[in-house]
């Protein structure tokens, strides 16, 4: 017997033995998490990117910190106001008033947020106006855009409901609001779909209202949390915004799953004659064991992306990570309890409908199937999942950025506005480092050459370019804003032109190092930094779970069948994705943004994700399996066996994270369309193709081969 799965059902009876005790523990954890997140969760995620590696834009930074502490922002102006009519100009006496009006509000904010601002009614000079006159910028400073961005934009836009005077903040910090902001609509759209879907789901499987409302009182346990650690840890680690969403997303899911999985062994036990303490007894000792190797399982796969030095993917694995340590310690604890308080209560607002969670008919029909035909099984699901894995083979990865928010998005109207009518670097620019002899004359005259070629580019500026040069003549920074977007290829094209050619040309016989920051720059370096760690998380991923999945089946064709096929199913998720936002195919159908590329992180990230979120429907069957293949010999009638006593469970379990995903995808930011669509499509896959009839077919065909361990790892406990 696993030690695992005997201190779970020991715990499980201790919680089930003091429910009371441990509900009111739980009550008290509760009602601090909501305080920790009411208080605390407005500032404690950043919207910026940061990395810890030796590329060009990194080495850069260090630069600047190290030999230009003091260095004075290069540009005061760090957000830019824009003002545009239709009908009025900068000359019509209405336009004037109502920028003055607007100058009077933000100028009336408490704590003086803005340090200071140029504008045309002040100083008319004609760069603030547009050829047209109907638009004029003020370019403003700000304090503390992270802290104040939002209240100053707030305070811009008020009283300009009733005029057609259109009002716009544009710069870094008032582009990550948006897409904060943005991020926590979809979170609420998230909830709206996936919560009511996941109880209709309960209520089936279990067709009594209490018990169906356990498992999801359990996920929000696991999402209160999670994210109040999240927020505490937040500031100190430099937490990036999406990990809220990331929890909520796998809070939900795994927290239901993974309670839904144990009530339903427990309702059974009970149907076999057990007491309640006996049946939480077998519960802990087979689900719970189940738990325990799905849970870690997917923690290990998501510690692979604390390998990569980089906030965003660092953030995401250890949201995802608290989600399912919260949900494993509430099904252990939170779950018995609330059963042993319960008692036959637990069977009350009993609905009328047949018992789903027993299979029936339908799911034994579909194993004849299998098990009549398994080598056609195989071979027409692998067809297909390969099939659908062919378009990943065009997978285009980089950062949609502004032009991926939606076209009413306050930020995405007035960039446009700005690089139609100013060809201003408003949101990106190109920072040059220069670590030499800043004042000599073979540097001096190498950035002369450098601002010569850059003129000739029409993804610079040079015009607005700012040198500045240390206090010891050892370090210069040249700041080149950029036209478009820093996440745009445009952009980027222009960096890498700056790198390979404008650089290397001018710079040739110099004795200086030079390095490029800035956004766009840091996007780039971003792609190589993945690139270069994609391979090393595979091989983590898969060698660790292939450990583990050897000690917790005894066994080395289980978790090397199981790698395959979870490959075969993440495959066919990429292609599916690659389909449907990069060739369009059925976009509009749901209500998805067409776009030329992937998100970056996402497909890494979906590997994690997929690959552990798949191994727990592996694991629960397998289990189930070895479990009657342990106790009648007789491999054929295991499979049978365990497909019927999980398929139904598993099923609504699946149909719960699908509709929890599919409520991620509605929203209205297409990294989390594409997350989410990512993460539905395959969890559907593999429970409807990969578990129900690879998996079964497989097993049939190997045999008792399935169960193959070679004698110098017979000390291997069994589990």
């Amino acid at each position: 017997m696993n030690h695992g799965s005997r201190s779970g059902a020991g715990l499980m009876v201790l919680s089930a033995r003091w429910p009371k005790h441990v509900l009111g523990l739980w009550a008290l954890l509760m009602m601090a998490c909501v305080a920790v997140i009411a208080l605390k969760a407005g500032t404690a995620f950043s919207t910026e990117v940061q990395r810890d590696d030796d590329s060009g834009s990194t080495r850069a930074q260090s630069l600047m910190r190290e030999r230009f502490p003091d260095r004075p922002e290069s540009d005061p102006f760090n957000e830019i106001l824009v003002l545009r009519s239709a009908t009025l100009t900068v000359d019509d006496a209405p336009f004037r008033e109502q920028a003055q009006a607007i100058a009077d509000r933000l100028m009336a904010l408490a704590g003086e947020p803005i340090a200071g601002g140029v504008s045309y009614f002040l100083t008319a000079d004609p760069s603030l106006v547009s050829a047209d006159r109907h638009t004029t910028i003020v370019p403003l400073q700000v304090r503390d855009p992270i802290r104040d961005i939002d209240r100053i934009r707030r305070a811009a836009s008020a009283g300009t409901g009733s005029s057609d005077l259109q009002v716009h903040l544009v710069g870094r910090a008032s582009v990550g609001m948006e897409f904060k902001t943005l991020a926590e609509q979809d979170l609420r759209a998230e909830l709206k779909i996936g919560l009511p879907v996941a109880m209709l789901v309960l209520l089936v499987v279990f067709a009594t209202a209490v018990a169906a409302l356990l498992p999801l009182i359990v996920g929000l346990a696991a999402i209160a949390g999670a994210l109040a650690i999240a927020v505490l840890a937040g500031p100190r680690v430099h937490a990036y915004f999406l990990v809220t969403n990331m929890i909520v997303m796998m809070g939900l899911a795994v927290g239901i799953d993974y309670s839904l999985f144990m009530l339903s062994r427990y309702r059974e036990e009970r149907a076999r004659g057990l007491s309640s303490s006996d049946a939480l007894a077998a519960s802990g000792r087979t689900a719970g064991r189940a738990i325990v190797f799905s849970g870690a399982t997917v923690v290990l796969a998501l510690l692979g992306l604390l390998i990569i030095p980089t906030n965003i993917f660092r953030s995401l694995a250890a949201g995802a990570i608290l989600a399912v340590a919260v949900s494993m310690l509430a099904s252990f604890t939170l779950l018995p309890a609330l059963i042993a308080l319960l008692g036959d209560r637990l069977d009350a607002g009993r609905i009328p409908w047949p018992r789903f969670a027993t299979g029936g008919a339908t799911w034994a029909g579909a194993g004849r199937l299998v098990t009549r035909w398994p080598v056609a099984s195989v071979l027409v699901c692998v067809a297909l999942l390969s099939g659908l894995a062919v378009p990943a083979l065009g997978m285009r990865t980089g950062f949609s950025g502004i032009e991926s928010l939606p076209e009413r998005a306050g930020a995405r109207q007035g960039f446009q506005l700005l690089e139609r009518e100013f060809r201003s670097g408003a949101i990106s620019e190109a920072i040059v480092v220069i670590d030499g002899a800043a004042n000599s004359a073979p540097v001096t005259a190498a950035i002369a050459r450098l601002r010569v070629a850059l003129a000739a580019d029409r993804a610079f500026v040079p015009d607005k370019a700012r040198l500045q040069v240390n206090a010891a003549g050892t370090l210069a920074v040249l700041t080149v804003p950029m036209t478009g977007d820093a996440e745009s290829e445009a952009t980027q094209a222009g960096v890498r032109r700056l790198r390979g050619e404008h650089i290397a040309s001018v710079f040739k016989d110099v004795s200086a190092h030079v390095f490029v920051a800035g956004n766009a720059a840091g996007y780039i370096d971003f792609f190589r930094l993945t690139d270069r760690y994609t391979p090393i998380v595979f091989g983590f991923v898969l060698s660790l779970s292939f450990v583990l999945l050897t000690v917790a089946f005894r066994s080395l064709v289980v978790p090397l069948k199981a790698i395959l096929l979870n490959l075969l199913s993440v495959a066919a998720a990429y292609g599916l994705m690659v389909l449907v936002f990069q060739q369009g195919v059925g976009a509009a159908l749901f209500g998805f943004q067409r776009v030329a590329l992937i998100e970056a992180w996402i497909p890494l990230f979906l590997f994690t994700i997929l690959y552990g979120l798949s191994m727990d429907y592996h694991v629960f069957l397998l289990s189930r399996i070895r479990e009657r293949f342990e106790a009648t010999g007789s491999n054929d009638e295991a499979v049978a066996a365990g497909m019927r006593s999980t398929t139904g469970v598993i099923t609504g379990a699946a149909l719960i994270m699908v509709a929890i995903f599919a409520g991620f995808a509605s929203g209205e930011l297409v990294m989390f369309q594409q997350v989410g669509f990512g993460l539905a499509v395959a969890v559907l896959l593999d429970a409807t193709l990969v578990r129900s009839v690879l998996v079964p077919a497989a097993m049939i065909l190997l045999g008792e081969k399935n169960w193959y361990l070679p004698g110098w790892l017979a000390w291997l406990p069994r589990w």
